[in-house]
């Protein structure tokens, strides 16, 4: 039994009764979901009490709510005594330093919490220290959301000393954290050494060419890290082509993100090469990056050899008819990829074309998105007419073509009737 409850305007009188119903011994809740109310510390204390005799909840969503330090420390409080809770979302609520010591502390004793979710709570560097110190002796927790929160350089440092020990956690999230290249480097070292984290998110913290080196020894030397996300950070070209290293060696990552990284073509080429070597990843993401024509091919020559790249992501890459004409070429051989995302580039009608005839013999494609590409009436042709030769593609997208409205109409049609399975945006 579950309860969605969220944005409602509860306050703390309404947690009082909801304890109430939590705490009765016939209670079968399993799930319930409170974010975007208006709960305070009394509202969570009362949550707290229920949490002392409850036996059947596993998963409490508080986000966006107001329970601040003290709440906090109710709730962390009742952590040590019950023994079901396995998800706790504290997402936005202000409990900061002084609220995250008292969830760390309870950590330490309970073994059932499997996912805590603390972004956006005002922790810093003694709120990462505390939880540093929990990790090292918790034999629970698998997933830890830390995002946009401040603990800087020396709160990355602790969190990976604790890494060196811990052999539980399997995602780390921590986006949003002014993270530089210092930090990153003491955490890659843990890296090294650790063998159970499979995710580990650095979207938009400070990590430099210097950081990429640190990332590349290692990323040649784990074997467990699944999925890295690096959106947003300061790599250039060369901090993209020691990453490009390391995809060439590894042998565990599947998913890797490096959008807005100011990657130019010389990085794209490394990866293409390093593409050519790699037999585990599976999605790669370098939108918003201006690798140009040249890069689009490198990366599509890597395609005609490449056997478990499944999603491929080049929104707003600079990319012209001529990349996709690579791109394109390499459809026509490749036998896994089955998402590519081309939004917001210049293919043009001539672009458009390239991709359509390679329509025609893949069969492995599922989603192609040409949103605002400049296609004009003649590329949206020419991709509509392909879909009657493909029977792959499940999702096309050729919104923002400068085609007119009747044209729209007529083309949207001629896919339904060609490619009746194919749902199309346009």
């Amino acid at each position: 039994m579950a309860g969605r409850l969220d944005n409602n305007q509860f306050q703390d009188p309404v947690m009082e009764l909801l304890g109430s119903v939590l705490s009765g011994k016939d209670c079968r809740i399993r799930k319930i979901s409170l974010a975007e109310n208006q709960i305070g510390n009394k509202g969570a204390k009362a949550l707290a009490r229920s949490l002392l005799v409850n036996r059947s909840l596993i998963t409490l969503d508080l986000r966006s709510n107001s329970i601040g330090p003290p709440g906090a420390k109710a709730l962390a409080d009742a952590l040590k005594i019950n023994r079901t809770l396995t998800s706790l979302s504290l997402q936005s609520n202000v409990i900061k330093d002084d609220g995250v010591m008292c969830v760390a502390e309870a950590l330490v004793s309970n073994q059932t919490i499997s996912m805590l979710q603390l972004q956006k709570n005002l922790i810093g560097l003694i709120g990462a220290q505390q939880m540093a110190d929990a990790l090292k002796q918790n034999r629970s927790l698998k997933a830890l959301m830390f995002s946009s929160n401040t603990i800087g350089d020396r709160g990355a440092i602790a969190l990976a000393e604790a890494l060196k020990v811990n052999q539980i956690l399997e995602n780390l999230d921590l986006q949003s954290n002014s993270i530089s290249d210092m930090g990153v480097t003491v955490l890659m070292r843990a890296l090294c050494s650790n063998q159970t984290l499979s995710s580990l998110n650095l979207r938009e913290n400070s990590i430099s060419p210097e950081g990429a080196q640190a990332l590349t020894q290692a990323l040649c030397r784990n074997n467990t890290l699944k999925h890295l996300d690096l959106t947003a950070n300061l790599l250039h070209d060369r901090g993209a082509q020691a990453i490009a290293v390391a995809v060439g060696e590894n042998h565990s990552l599947t998913h890797l993100h490096l959008q807005w990284n100011f990657i130019q073509a010389g990085a794209a080429r490394a990866l293409g090469q390093a593409l050519q070597l790699n037999r585990t990843l599976t999605t790669l993401d370098l939108q918003e990056n201006a690798i140009g024509d040249e890069g689009a091919s490198s990366v599509a020559g890597a395609l005609k050899v490449n056997t478990t790249l499944i999603a491929l992501y080049l929104q707003v890459a600079s990319i012209g008819s001529q990349g996709a004409q690579a791109l394109g070429e390499a459809l026509t051989v490749n036998r896994t990829l089955e998402i590519l995302d081309l939004r917001g580039n210049d293919v043009g009608a001539a672009g458009a074309k390239a991709l359509a005839n390679a329509l025609k013999l893949n069969s492995s494609l599922r989603r192609l998105n040409l949103q605002e590409n400049s296609l004009g009436m003649d590329g949206a042709i020419f991709v509509a007419s392909a879909l009657s030769e493909n029977h792959g593609l499940h999702h096309i997208n050729l919104q923002g073509n400068p085609i007119g409205e009747s044209a729209a109409r007529m083309i949207s049609e001629a896919i339904k009737t060609n490619a009746p399975t194919c749902t199309v945006e346009i």
